[in-house]
């Protein structure tokens, strides 16, 4: 990771990156990185620093490198022979594809809980999504949005999980991971914490109703403008996210 201002970020460094307990080096080292990119602590294109990790996190080369592997097979991050390692960016083409798969997916689970009678168990599995997205807001907007952006993956989650099939879950968390990372890039920017919470109620309503139609069309709404407002951030800024 490059500094642009080295006694500016330093102290940031230092509480970013604190050193880990000696178990599990690399999956820690993976899950701090991970978390690093989602919250774009670590922004698109930036260049990571290996050693500058390793020493933050008080480990050796290969924790970082292994876990910087198992995000490039996840497409969180670029290796570059010769060049480095940088966090991948996202173009409006591919926020575009990712979010008509999702919206695919969480459909056909949605139907999948509707006509196996699943819906008080998934009523209640997103009572605490819910109310954390209720907690991360106040009077029309963020007040914490990572915890908002989590309680909204729970929800989303739970909807696809709901559906049984081990298969369209692990599918569906790997596509996870690139729409989180995509909304993290429009962070308190577009997306108003009011109709955030309206479309996911709306969501809710049409499952006590057991209206198939209305869970599909709130559904499909909410990811749609999720999506649109990403994209139109992404024209503001030349059609990729940085």
């Amino acid at each position: 990771m490059t500094a642009t201002n080295g006694t500016d970020e330093r102290p940031i460094l230092d509480t970013l990156y604190r050193p880990l307990e000696r178990t599990d080096l690399s999956e820690q080292t993976y899950e701090v990185l991970k978390d690093r990119i989602l919250r774009r602590q670590l922004k698109p294109k930036e260049r990571i620093n290996v050693d500058e990790i390793a020493q933050r996190l008080g480990v050796s080369r290969t924790p970082v490198t292994d876990a910087l592997k198992r995000l490039a097979v996840e497409g969180l991050v670029e290796i570059q022979p010769r060049r480095g390692t940088f966090v991948s960016s996202l173009t409006a083409r591919e926020v575009a594809e990712l979010f008509d798969v999702r919206a695919v997916i969480e459909l056909y689970a949605a139907k999948r809980i509707l006509c196996e009678g699943k819906t008080d168990e998934y009523l209640q599995r997103i009572e605490r999504p819910m109310e954390r997205m209720r907690l991360a807001t106040t009077s029309g907007d963020y007040r914490d949005y990572p915890a908002f952006m989590d309680g909204d993956r729970d929800f989303h989650v739970a909807l696809v999980e709901m559906a049984g099939n081990s298969r369209l879950s692990s599918v569906y968390g790997r596509l996870n991971v690139h729409i989180q990372v995509s909304r993290a890039h429009y962070l308190n920017t577009v997306q108003d914490a009011v109709q955030a919470l309206r479309e996911h109620d709306l969501i809710i309503q049409a499952f006590h109703a057991e209206d198939q139609q209305a869970v599909e069309r709130s559904l499909e709404t909410h990811i749609q403008n999720v999506k649109n407002r990403i994209l139109e951030l992404l024209e503001t800024r030349g059609g990729e996210l940085s």
